[in-house]
C-alpha cells in the first residue's frame, strides 16, 4: 500500500475485485471466459484454472478427512454446473481418494446426472441450482 501509493479503497478494490482468477488469468473472474481461453491453450488461463481446482480440491480433501469419507461428491452452481473442465481437473486431484470422472458422462453442461465411473470410490453428481427461485424464498422470508 504505501510502496504503490494506494488509498484503503484501492488496495480493497485490488484485493477483491482484481485478484484471484483474474488476477492470475487477466481475462476475466468469469469461468466461462477462463475456460474459453484454456481451449485456445491460454497459459495463464491454465494456470488460473489449475490453481482454483487445487484449492477446490484441497477443501473437498479436508471434509474426506474430517469426515472420515464421503459416498459423494455434487458439482452445482455457476462453475460446478457449467465447467467441465473445472470439474475434471478437480476430479482428477482426487483420484488418490477413488474418484474416477467419466470423460463422456461429464461434457454437457448444466445436465444433471452421475459423472463418475461405475468403479469410483466415490460418486460424483451435477446438480443444477435454481439460484433465482432461492433468492425468492429467501427474499419472502426476509420480508415475513
Amino acid at each position: 500500500m504505501e510502496k504503490e501509493n494506494l488509498s484503503i479503497q484501492e488496495v480493497n478494490d485490488l484485493l477483491n475485485k482484481k485478484s484471484g482468477v483474474l488476477g492470475i488469468s487477466e481475462i476475466s473472474q468469469d469461468f466461462r471466459d477462463i475456460e474459453d481461453a484454456v481451449a485456445k491453450n491460454n497459459e495463464q488461463a491454465l494456470l488460473a484454472l489449475d490453481i482454483f481446482a487445487y484449492t477446490v480440491a484441497q477443501y473437498i480433501a479436508k471434509y474426506i478427512v474430517s469426515m472420515g469419507g464421503i459416498d459423494t461428491i455434487v458439482f452445482t452452481a455457476g462453475v460446478g454446473e457449467n465447467g467441465p473442465e473445472t470439474r475434471e481437473k478437480v476430479s482428477n486431484y482426487l483420484k488418490c481418494f477413488g474418484v474416477e470422472l467419466d470423460a463422456e458422462a461429464n461434457k454437457p453442461k448444466g445436465k444433471e446426472g452421475i459423472i463418475s465411473t461405475d468403479n469410483s470410490k466415490i460418486a460424483v453428481y451435477v446438480v443444477p441450482t435454481n439460484e433465482e427461485l432461492m433468492i425468492a424464498r429467501d427474499t419472502m422470508e426476509l420480508i415475513k
